[in-house]
């Protein structure tokens, strides 16, 4: 028997929240609304869930620094207080040296099964996926078959369960959680996709994309892989981690404008193209960094030669980068839109706007469409170049226009991307897949796909 259709509290929260940041005269009063009445028009049945992914068990994320480990912990989370969830966590290679040293306090997934991703591959990827067949069938016999199962990334292991999957007589709905993909769009050589024919377990990006029935893309650009096809997609970016109250601006703050920037430090990141870009700019202010990565030590070098430029190494908890972020006035991502970097959002971006800092930004994975006009972008034409463009227009800008920024951001990110509020989304949208299935496939919506036609829809009462 099928379920009834699902209304959208969500979806009308998206859509009235733009049209109230559009219109100060339109109001809407939620105050009438019954507590529990978002969870009544969820399912009655909660959907059961088997989630692949790259989450750290706990007390060991602190050893590494994996900016998709805590986005995925707190998603899951945030799915579990809705639906009933099992996951199984593929894990690297460097975690395995450091599996029996001591525990740290940071937060993680209690795992089914743990999977290690190491050396020699071929021999563990045939193991992981013996192992998570073997759960699979056990939990199917046990308890049922599950609604979905969610895997996050294209690991080659999960690519290879999710195949041997289609070749059964019933399986459930396999949904792909593209929060990352540096090959996928990338232009593959001739021989190179010559020679993945030949290795085993093992498939390019492009082709494994076509295993899943459907897609939660967190760059946006990454819709076109399914759109075309017709496969069912939806918007996810990504969403804060730590709730964080910023202490007040000082209204008083005079002196240079202050730039910072957390994240990785790697060459793809962006970061080495910001400092050259900052230093030859020659500002008055200053540029502080922290993060991890392969060129945390050139940074350092580059702090010891420039006065203007801090390198603060890397924290001790993710969540620290939000105090250290009061030192500045602009955080800054830098993130250009190659090496498959578009298919991806910045999980730091949604981390400056709870630090309630204005933000300089490129478009990269739909950024604009996050930010609104209140973000400071970055054109990636002709890239250092325009970088040092926009630090120093920033750098002459007003504090309190920089204030007004960064407050109308982070109200829109708290209200909006929430991992309470993204979970709705993504189980609103499994819901209809698996009320579905025997139905044509599910065209994808973004909220602001949502906006557009609400706003065509509704109008303040002075445009009438």
């Amino acid at each position: 028997m099928r379920r009834p259709p699902q209304l959208s509290v969500v979806r009308l929260e998206w859509e009235f929240n733009a049209l109230i940041a559009k219109h100060p005269r339109f109001q809407l009063d939620v105050s009438c609304w019954p507590s529990q009445f978002p969870d009544q028009l969820m399912s009655d049945r909660r959907l059961r869930l088997l989630s692949l992914g790259v989450a750290f068990p706990p007390g060991m994320g602190g050893q590494l620094f994996v900016t998709a480990h805590l986005s995925e912990t707190r998603l899951t989370q945030a799915l579990s207080r809705l639906a009933e969830v099992s996951t199984v966590g593929l894990l690297p290679g460097e975690v395995w040296k450091k599996r029996l040293e001591p525990k740290d306090d940071s937060d993680g997934l209690e795992h089914e099964l743990v999977l290690w991703d190491r050396d020699p591959a071929l021999w563990h990827r045939w193991i992981s996926w013996r192992k998570l067949r073997r759960l699979y069938l056990e939990k199917t016999q046990r308890e049922g078959m599950p609604d979905v199962v969610l895997v996050r990334n294209l690991q080659h292991v999960f690519n290879h369960f999710v195949k041997w999957l289609h070749r059964q007589p019933r399986r459930p709905l396999t949904v792909l959680l593209l929060g990352d993909s540096g090959g996928l769009g990338e232009k593959i050589p001739r021989f190179r996709r010559l020679r993945y024919k030949f290795k085993p377990m093992q498939m390019l990006e492009d082709r494994a994309v076509q295993l899943y029935d459907a897609c939660l893309v967190s760059g946006l650009k990454s819709k076109r892989f399914f759109e075309s096809r017709g496969v069912p997609w939806i918007w996810v970016p990504c969403a804060y981690n730590d709730n964080y109250d910023p202490p007040p601006p000082d209204a008083n703050a005079r002196g240079p404008i202050r730039f910072g920037y957390f994240g990785d430090l790697s060459e793809q990141s962006g970061i080495r193209q910001l400092v050259n870009a900052f230093l030859k700019a020659d500002l008055p202010g200053t540029l502080h960094v922290c993060g991890h990565g392969p060129l945390s030590e050139e940074l350092k070098q580059l702090s010891e030669r420039h006065p203007n430029f801090h390198f603060d190494g890397f924290l001790p908890k993710q969540s620290d980068c939000l105090p250290w972020a009061q030192k500045v006035d602009v955080l800054i991502n830098v993130r250009p839109p190659w090496w498959g970097k578009d298919n991806s959002a910045p999980s730091k971006v949604f981390e400056y706007g709870v630090a309630g800092k204005a933000i300089l930004s490129t478009r990269t994975a739909g950024m604009d469409e996050i930010l609104g006009k209140e973000g400071i972008y970055i054109e990636t034409d002709h890239f250092e170049d325009s970088v040092y463009r926009k630090l120093r227009e920033v750098s002459a800008m007003d504090r309190a226009e920089l204030r007004r920024r960064a407050a109308i951001i982070r109200d829109r990110i708290v209200r909006n991307y929430s991992w309470d509020k993204q979970s709705r989304l993504i189980l609103e949208f499994l819901n209809r897949l698996v009320d579905r299935q025997s139905s044509p496939t599910v065209s994808g919506d973004t909220p602001a796909s949502l906006t557009r036609r609400s706003a065509a829809a509704f109008r303040a009462p002075a445009e009438k």
